[in-house]
């Protein structure tokens, strides 16, 4: 929200009484909520119709208007909005976005959880299987959603899908540049595999390397001046063949 929104004392008292109700509780009726916060039934109406439209608050007919989870979409669409009206560019956000994959990783890599560890190993079947591109485009989503979750860090998971949101059609449009590779199947098991061998293997450093070079590799393999790394494509060969 915008810094006018949060240094708003009307807004900052309402966010109050949203922390106090907690989650899945019910707003007092506008009247009250006014007479709390000293402010007219006009002004306090704003402020709740801003938070719903953030999906902060949700109205039921007849019932009241309900305190709920932030969805990761009402993130992005707040990122959206950021991101246009402050003249940040797609780069910025894709850094972000790597930063806290590397963090997914290096936390996924601490906890070893092995039932989610399989989880990313499932996709990287899958991409070995896939024959359609649309095939790899889920695989490739459910791994990245599966690296988060093996993390265990709910704040990564929740941050990492609202990214998702925002970016969707810049990474939508990477995936398209993909497909007209010959190698994009290989790349795309090369790469994804590394990530989980390092997770697998427990080495935090290695995780965070496996994730650089992933998005390394695919920068460079849709930058119509660069090549398919060799480095990344040999050590992704070498894992691949070592992991049964």
């Amino acid at each position: 929200m915008s810094e006018g929104f949060r240094s708003d004392p009307i807004a900052r008292g309402l966010i109050d009484v949203v922390g106090e109700i907690g989650l899945g509780g019910r707003l007092p009726s506008e009247r009250l909520l006014a007479d709390r916060l000293g402010v007219s039934r006009t002004a306090l109406r704003d402020r709740l119709q801003l938070l719903e439209a953030f999906g902060v608050l949700r109205r039921v007919t007849g019932s009241g208007t309900y305190v709920q989870a932030l969805a990761p979409e009402g993130l992005a669409f707040a990122l959206d909005i950021g991101t246009k009206a402050s003249g940040l560019d797609l780069p910025s956000l894709h850094s972000v976005r790597v930063g806290l994959e590397r963090q997914a990783a290096i936390e996924a890599a601490i906890k070893r959880h092995p039932v989610l560890q399989a989880h990313m190993r499932q996709q990287v079947l899958a991409m070995e299987r896939a024959t359609e591109p649309e095939e790899l485009d889920r695989a490739d989503l459910a791994f990245h959603a599966a690296l988060f979750e093996a993390s265990e860090n709910q704040a990564l998971v929740f941050f990492s899908q609202a990214l998702v949101h925002a970016l969707r059609e810049s990474i939508l449009e990477r995936r398209h540049r993909m497909r007209e590779l010959a190698h994009d199947r290989e790349l795309m098991v090369n790469t994804h595999n590394s990530i989980h061998r390092a997770v697998e293997s427990g080495s935090p450093a290695a995780a965070a390397a496996a994730v650089d070079a992933h998005f390394s590799a695919f920068q460079q393999a849709t930058d119509p001046v660069g090549g398919w790394p060799a480095d990344v494509t040999a050590r992704g060969k070498t894992e691949l063949s070592g992991s049964g």
